[in-house]
């Protein structure tokens, strides 16, 4: 019966991911760089004329420059024999991570509120097993996955205060739960010896 309980918390826990991942990209998708660029990645090339000879224009290196200091993609501009003239800095891509950041914190704001709700749930179905543990699990999960995708752009500070505040909450929920159900079984032993 313990292997089948094991079984089927890990199978909650599986699934639980799963919906989880699938019910925000259902409800809520990323951004996509189509939607934001070309659909070309990183910048374009100039081509050089038949015979290999072109200046580069000073200004225009200028420009690509402090365009990649923008994190931008620099697009030439050629002439009719194939050398660059000129260029113009296109900033699609800053757009489009402005809105996967955007995305990223929701998804963590909402895994984590879901994940909150779900080990609430667990502590509160306890008596039900594989469920209640395995809600507790799927709970953890979920607040793993939040902080996951959305890692990059918390920085050092925030980073270990969310990693310090969920492993103070956990230790304090693993000690309460584990005295109450200590309490309980002294109760229980003490009543059958009289």
């Amino acid at each position: 019966m313990k292997l089948k309980n094991f079984v089927l918390g890990l199978g909650i826990v599986i699934i639980y991911a799963l919906v989880l991942w699938q019910g925000i990209e259902a409800f809520y998708p990323a951004p996509q760089w189509g939607d934001f660029c070309d659909n070309e990645v990183g910048p374009r090339v100039p081509n050089l004329n038949k015979d290999n000879v072109c200046d580069f224009p000073p200004e225009v290196e200028n420009k690509q420059l402090a365009c990649g200091k923008a994190d931008g993609f620099f697009v030439y501009k050629y002439d009719s024999n194939g050398c660059v003239i000129d260029g113009v800095c296109d900033e699609c891509n800053i757009l489009y991570d402005d809105a996967r950041k955007i995305h990223l914190r929701n998804v963590f704001i909402v895994s984590f509120i879901v994940g909150v709700v779900t080990f609430i749930l667990g502590l509160t179905l306890l008596k039900i097993e594989p469920v209640g543990s395995a809600l507790i699990g799927s709970g953890i999960w979920a607040l793993f996955f939040g902080s996951v995708v959305n890692w990059r752009n918390f920085g050092a500070g925030i980073r270990f205060g969310l990693l310090l505040f969920v492993l103070i909450v956990l230790i304090w929920f693993t000690v309460k739960l584990n005295k109450r159900k200590k309490k309980k079984g002294f109760g229980f032993s003490f009543g059958l010896g009289k």
